[in-house]
């Protein structure tokens, strides 16, 4: 991401308003189609969240060029979510995050 928008998790209210703990939290992540971009993405839930309770489902252009990283936590707190987030953040591939 570029620019000089602050790159944080939404609120800990608004993740607290429409979630539950613990619980399932998605996190869709946007970069180019490489196995790198990929990797990073899962690595940086798995710091947080053990492997086991982390989904990974991935979805890319027709060309290949883009692709979107969807993680489904498995979370016991809202903090894990946000450190997830943060390191999300730190991919330096990263286009966008939902």
């Amino acid at each position: 991401m570029s620019g000089d928008t602050p790159r944080r998790a939404p609120s800990r209210e608004a993740i607290l308003a429409v979630h539950q703990f613990p619980g399932e939290f998605v996190i869709k992540a946007f970069g180019p189609g490489t196995a790198g971009f990929h990797d990073a993405v899962v690595a940086a839930a798995h710091a947080e969240i053990a492997a086991e309770r982390v989904q990974v489902q991935v979805r890319s252009t027709a060309s290949g060029a883009r692709r979107c990283v969807t993680l489904t936590l498995m979370a016991e707190t809202v903090e894990q979510v946000e450190a997830v987030y943060e390191r999300l953040y730190l991919v330096e591939q990263l286009f966008l995050i939902l």
